[in-house]
């Protein structure tokens, strides 16, 4: 019998892309899943994509905190526990920084980092009985920053902290995980930002911004998050990265050159 058998696992953003696939990798595993979104459509399409008897929906924009709140809270009273919590919802943006507003901070700030805050502190004290987890999923834009995606980058940032904060503070057996994986395949990719980027360079439309990283299909993620679980890892990303952060930590002007050099290619 798989270790995540009778397991319960709540993925915010659960209803498209890495959410779903994250549902999917532990679904098929045993495990009891609820997906949590705001379109209520999308989220029964999701569950009926998942194809097992034990996957639950709550509607839910876990931005607002009463919404967070009552999500978890309602997972926690059908299923009667909760071992992960997934905090994968979030939205990237194309803008010029001189064009970003307060507003503009806030709004990437409550969807990227304060859903996180909101519905981890609704999970912990249940996931404290059973030392469950909890991911949040970060990006790349956790580790550096890059042109055009500001408020992006400022929220990840926090999300980054926020988990290493966890670490150090929070219940000490439940595990926490922040994970990092870059650009991810799918259908839109390199279009999706046409409106915003339209005064902004051809770069800017691409994934990642146009840094040049490769794009990762949502299901090898999401296996990889499922492993990082079971062996309680502090972070994952491409493995391939790693260094490259280790080495732009230790000089931030070598890493700023490089960015400006990467960004005139």
């Amino acid at each position: 019998m798989s270790r995540w058998a009778n397991k319960v696992v709540a993925v915010t953003g659960g209803s498209a892309g890495l959410g779903l696939a994250i549902g999917q990798a532990f679904a098929d595993l045993g495990a009891t899943v609820a997906l949590i979104a705001r379109n209520e459509s999308r989220l029964q399409k999701a569950a009926s994509k998942l194809g097992h008897a034990h996957t639950l929906t709550v509607r839910a924009d876990v931005s607002v905190e009463n919404e967070a709140r009552q999500s978890v809270a309602q997972v926690i009273e059908q299923t009667g526990r909760l071992d992960v919590l997934v905090n994968n919802v979030g939205k990237s943006v194309r803008i010029e920084l001189s064009q970003a507003t307060p507003d503009d901070y806030r709004q990437y700030m409550e969807v990227n980092f304060l859903s996180a805050v909101h519905c981890t502190n609704s999970a912990l004290e249940a996931l404290t009985k059973t030392s469950g987890h909890v991911v949040n999923i970060g990006s790349l834009s956790s580790k550096t920053a890059w042109p055009f995606l500001a408020p992006y980058t400022t929220s990840k940032f926090a999300l980054a902290a926020y988990t290493h904060h966890l670490r150090l503070e929070g219940p000490a057996n439940v595990h926490y995980m922040l994970v990092c994986p870059g650009p991810l395949k799918r259908k839109d990719a390199g279009e999706r930002y046409n409106d915003q980027a339209a005064e902004l360079p051809e770069s800017a439309r691409k994934p990642a911004a146009g840094a040049r990283v490769r794009g990762l299909e949502p299901a090898f993620v999401a296996d990889k998050i499922v492993r990082g679980c079971e062996k309680r890892k502090l972070e994952w990303m491409p493995w391939r990265l790693r260094f490259g952060y280790v080495a732009l930590s230790m000089s931030p002007k070598l890493g700023d050159w490089i960015i400006r050099r990467k960004m005139t290619k």
